[in-house]
């Protein structure tokens, strides 16, 4: 969406701002978004363990919790609790600030995982063999300071932050594909030998003449060539009141033609008429 010259074959991240690709091609129908269901199934699982980690280490300066949890079960406790955390649920941050720094185009990504792998990997080492540490990095009583709590939380807050972007993405999508819904299926086709003929929508080619009687929709988008008519363009517009269309007027696909008959030539079909221009998002 960011960067809508990156085009490929099949869904991904972008290689600039790692955001996920939009398909190019609309369609009014659409199924489950399966990067929305997986990143909501890591939030998910990010909340229920980050949430113990952080009370466990605030419950340590705040509400005395080393009377009820021992000093030194805490610091395993918390390291068992953010490890999924970090590794699995925040493992699509990770993936693309590596690509970020592949292809170098740093973004947010890059950012994320550097800032959440070294609090993760710095509380690691100090739980496993802190004598690597030298003395500066001690805190009072010769403890190394952890920050699994700060990885997990990060890692969660940032699902949180892209479950609710692709959401947005979603019901934008969804609106859009609204739009498109609003085309007619099929369309009145006038032969050369002037003789019509119902056709579906996807029969229809550019240079076709096509006949909408009134109360009709406009099939596609297309320059009147015979009849008169008014246009109801508020679905587009806004414009409450029907737009006048005579010979060499403009027409857009899922129009309604309110009031005459009229004979419009296909100029756009499929991916480049104006309602599915509005849904080619990469």
């Amino acid at each position: 969406p960011m960067h809508p010259e990156i085009v490929r074959d099949g869904p991904g991240a972008c290689p600039i701002c790692g955001m996920a690709l939009e398909p190019i091609t609309p369609t009014g129908h659409s199924g489950p978004n399966p990067e929305l269901i997986d990143m909501t199934k890591r939030f998910w699982v990010g909340v229920l363990l980050a949430a113990p980690v952080l009370f466990l280490e605030m419950g340590r300066h705040l509400f005395g919790i080393d009377q009820i949890v021992p000093p030194t079960w805490n610091p395993w406790i918390q390291f068992v609790l953010a490890t999924p955390v970090v590794l699995w649920a925040g493992f699509p941050f990770f993936e693309r600030g590596y690509q970020s720094l592949k292809t170098r185009n740093l973004n947010m990504f890059t950012l994320i995982a550097l800032g959440t792998g070294a609090a993760y990997l710095f509380s690691l080492v100090g739980q496993l063999v802190p004598g690597l540490l030298p003395a500066a990095f001690r805190g009072h009583g010769g403890a190394v300071p952890l920050y699994f709590e700060s990885a997990g939380v990060i890692v969660t807050l940032v699902l949180l932050g892209q479950v609710l972007e692709l959401r947005a993405r979603q019901a934008t999508s969804g609106a859009i594909r609204s739009l498109l819904g609003l085309s007619p299926k099929t369309a009145r086709r006038v032969q050369p030998d002037g003789s019509e003929v119902d056709i579906p929508l996807e029969h229809v080619h550019v240079g076709d003449r096509l006949r909408v009687r009134p109360g009709e929709k406009i099939p596609t988008d297309g320059e009147v060539v015979e009849g008169w008519s008014a246009v109801d363009e508020s679905m587009l517009t806004g414009e409450p009141l029907p737009v006048e269309k005579h010979a060499g007027s403009r027409v857009t696909g899922g129009t309604l033609n309110a009031e005459g008959a009229i004979v419009v030539r296909t100029s756009a079909i499929g991916a480049e008429t104006a309602l599915a221009l509005a849904d080619q998002f990469r």
